[in-house]
């Protein structure tokens, strides 16, 4: 039996670790027959050639990526094979997903267990199977087949570093009303244990000649034993390469960032969002603008290359309210920063099914759409706020903002 996995065109290339995960899965119960397709990097011509004598296709798709992988489902679809759509906004929509006669059968949550079923030959529409319990289980993602060499070489072009990425659990324990990601991996955090994620972390540094490793997880030290545990054993190991995360100001104490930097982390991530207490609390961050504060000063002593996120456009938001954030980034100082326009993606709390029933998500990016606009401001006005502030704070401005290329990283 012939399989494609395939990850259509985005605005900008990751490493397509989830269809990894699916690819080693597979062989792990005898399925060897593989083939790898990503839309950033191979045509829509050679997708579609190398998928002529496949039995079963699959996609995994954020919203962004469903025109373009419908397109190619449309080309591909026979009387001989099977295509099944998984992913964030499948899971999000599948009835709506199913609708297309390309789609046989859409893949809810996460997807080794149910992809497998439908290997086996489960033609369910729709399969949502419960959630692997113990991660140190999975076999370490098939980095070969989804030829994480190519996306390693895009970031060493644009960053000078040869960066991959690892996920060290599943699931987000905390409601922020803009992220859709629990859909897939559900709020019910699962862990993989500090030697498990060690083994994959030299793994990926030797085999690959890695520079650097992120954890691509959306906080990762929300088990604060478990990061101890990681960091002191990572530095026993003697390994050396640095790293870096995405944490929560509310997750995290000074002597859990001093291990941490002992164990090599060089760079953290931290979702601010706003400076306006209102907003935070409209989309349900929960944490406090002082601890915010307090943070970024420990981290910046301590020598950290410190980025914030910071998200325009919430329904409640003011020119008022995008001065605090102005002002909480001033006082903050990040190393590096980026201001993104509310995305309203299938499985956030601001879909809405008939309003949005014609989007072309294709064209809605979190740093450039055309649909978010606020009780007080329009779109464009929101536009105009971010480019102030994309010009204000230039010298510490993200990758994304300094280029209008659409796939930049």
């Amino acid at each position: 039996m012939k399989i494609v996995l395939i990850q259509p065109k985005t605005f900008h290339t990751w490493e397509a670790l989830n269809l990894g995960y699916l690819a080693s899965f597979l062989r792990l119960h005898g399925h060897n027959d593989l083939s790898f397709y990503s839309g950033f990097f191979d045509s829509d011509g050679e997708i579609i050639k190398g998928c002529n004598d496949a039995d079963i296709v699959g996609f995994s798709c954020t919203s962004p990526q469903m025109r373009h992988a419908l397109n190619l489902a449309k080309a591909i679809k026979n009387n001989k094979n099977y295509i099944v759509f998984g992913g964030v906004h499948p899971s999000a929509l599948p009835e709506d997903t199913l609708k297309n006669d390309c789609v046989d059968a859409v893949v809810q949550g996460e997807g080794e267990e149910a992809f497998l079923d439908i290997v086996k030959g489960n033609r369910e529409q729709i399969l949502k199977h419960p959630y692997i319990k113990d991660l140190d289980d999975l076999p370490f993602p098939d980095r070969i087949l989804i030829k994480q060499e190519k996306n390693i070489r895009q970031a060493y072009e644009d960053n000078g570093v040869r960066i991959a990425s690892i996920f060290s659990s599943r699931g987000c324990p905390f409601r922020c009303t803009f992220c859709a990601s629990h859909l897939v991996w559900s709020r019910a955090v699962r862990y993989r244990s500090a030697d498990n994620i060690l083994d994959e972390f030299e793994h990926v540094v030797k085999d690959l000649k890695i520079d650097f490793i992120k954890f691509s997880d959306d906080t990762f030290t929300v088990k604060k034993p478990l990061i101890r545990e990681f960091c002191e054993k990572k530095i026993k190991r003697n390994i050396n390469a640095p790293w870096g995360c995405n944490i929560r100001v509310d997750s995290i104490d000074v002597d859990m960032l001093k291990l941490m930097k002992q164990a090599g982390c060089k760079e953290i991530w931290i979702g601010v969002e706003s400076g306006a207490p209102k907003i935070i609390k409209e989309m349900k961050k929960g944490i406090d603008i002082d601890k915010v504060r307090n943070v970024f000063k420990i981290t910046a002593e301590l020598g950290f290359f410190r980025r914030a996120y910071m998200l325009l456009g919430m329904p409640e938001e003011s020119l008022e309210d995008i001065k605090l954030s102005e002002k909480i980034v001033d006082e903050i100082r990040p190393d590096a920063v980026g201001f993104t326009i509310l995305a309203p993606y299938p499985g956030t709390a601001y879909y809405d099914r008939e309003e949005h029933k014609n989007v072309d998500w294709a064209e809605v990016d979190e740093y450039k759409n055309r649909i978010t606009k606020t009780k007080f401001l329009s779109n464009e006005d929101l536009h105009n706020e971010q480019a102030r502030l994309v010009t204000k704070f230039r010298k510490s401005i993200v990758y994304r903002h300094k280029t209008q290329s659409p796939l930049a990283i």
